[in-house]
């Protein structure tokens, strides 16, 4: 393994600890223990850290990744840095391709940088967006933010944005170290993503299969483009690992249960926000699978897509997903409630005894 790290597992952070009280006291314990775990992950031989965004809950408050980012940048030198998923549609375009350009600077490892288009309607109603102009303006906005981290002279009309006069950016972006995928979780926004030019970021809260044939349209709609289709390709997923697979599932079942009460809070998926909403049809069948799972009779078939079980489980997992063509894995070990012994125990096994055998 290099000083760097393996390049091919990285490690999930978020503020996910209950706090002590209410309050900034409290989110500012989150944090510090979001660092410890950079710090931890470094240590154990990860080669990225991953950070998810989103706003106003206490779903992964992670409001801006880039910042909290370049302090683990500093923090943690050598460290690869990666967003699962940066809401584009959220950003003025400009000033986001500048904070990246920065970053790229101000860290000597790579910047894997996962985009999405936002499900949550409260964190678009508090911006006054409206949710149904998310697909062209994640589109809009990614046009730009890839022709100005070209680190050419660019200019842009749009019908949202505009760059009237051409500009370069200043500091020039570091070229190499950056690297932009867009989320997805079905077959239709592999191509939507293949189309645009980014790579690709896949999830296990999708099934197994539907991966799979993502990664294949992304693959051919790239090849056609005359792009690079045996591109690196990551996972997020959840990872809890014990001595027998009846112990790791029981330890999945209690805190992935608090994980999918969140998920149905800060979505409120029960007012179904999106049944009136264009192109977000997907999105009403996802959540409805996600309520879903807050039963935990209705886990065990989730947890079959996911890294749990003993090390050696994990690890025929994790080979089952690179056959299908995922190259790099961001472990989440960090679900809401789940404290600090058992987050670091996943990840300690992980590095010491799935690493090797994979």
């Amino acid at each position: 393994m290099s000083e760097r790290g393996n390049p091919a597992f990285g490690f999930t952070v978020g503020p996910v600890m209950p706090a002590e009280h209410d309050g900034a006291a409290g989110d500012r314990q989150r944090y510090r223990e979001m660092l410890e775990d950079c710090r931890f992950g470094q240590s154990l031989g990860f080669g990225s850290v991953w950070v998810l965004e989103h706003h106003f809950t206490d779903y992964y408050p992670s409001p801006s990744p880039l910042f909290f980012l370049s302090h683990v940048a500093a923090a943690c030198p050598g460290l690869g840095l990666g967003t699962a998923v940066i809401v584009l549609p959220w950003y003025e375009p400009v000033r986001f391709a500048e904070d990246v350009a920065m970053l790229s600077l101000m860290t000597d490892a790579d910047l894997h940088l996962g985009l999405g288009r936002g499900v949550a309607k409260i964190e678009y109603d508090a911006r006054a967006i409206d949710m149904a102009h998310s697909r062209e303006l994640f589109r809009e906005n990614c046009e730009i933010a890839k022709g100005l981290l070209s680190g050419e002279p660019f200019r842009y009309e749009g019908t949202h944005a505009t760059i009237p006069r051409e500009v370069t950016l200043r500091p020039g972006p570091v070229r190499e170290r950056i690297h932009l995928y867009g989320a997805c979780n079905n077959p239709g926004t592999a191509e939507r993503m293949a189309e645009m030019g980014l790579g690709l970021l896949c999830t296990s809260a999708s099934p197994f299969q539907l991966n799979t044939d993502a990664i294949a349209a992304w693959k051919q709609i790239t090849a056609a483009r005359g792009g690079q289709a045996e591109a690196n390709i990551p996972l997020w997923i959840h990872c809890f690992i014990g001595d027998s697979e009846a112990e790791a599932r029981e330890e999945a079942i209690t805190y992935l249960v608090a994980f999918f009460r969140a998920v149905i809070a800060h979505y409120e998926t029960h007012a179904n926000p999106w049944k009136d909403v264009p192109t977000y049809e997907r999105n009403v069948q996802q959540m409805e699978r996600m309520e879903a799972m807050a039963d935990p009779a209705n886990l065990p078939p989730f947890l079959e897509h996911q890294l749990v079980g003993t090390p050696e489980q994990v690890a025929a997992q994790v080979r089952r997903y690179r056959e299908i063509g995922i190259t790099q894995f961001a472990i989440n070990t960090a679900q809401p409630s789940r404290p600090a012994e058992s987050r670091h125990r996943s990840m300690e096994r992980f590095a010491r005894e799935v690493i090797p055998l994979v």
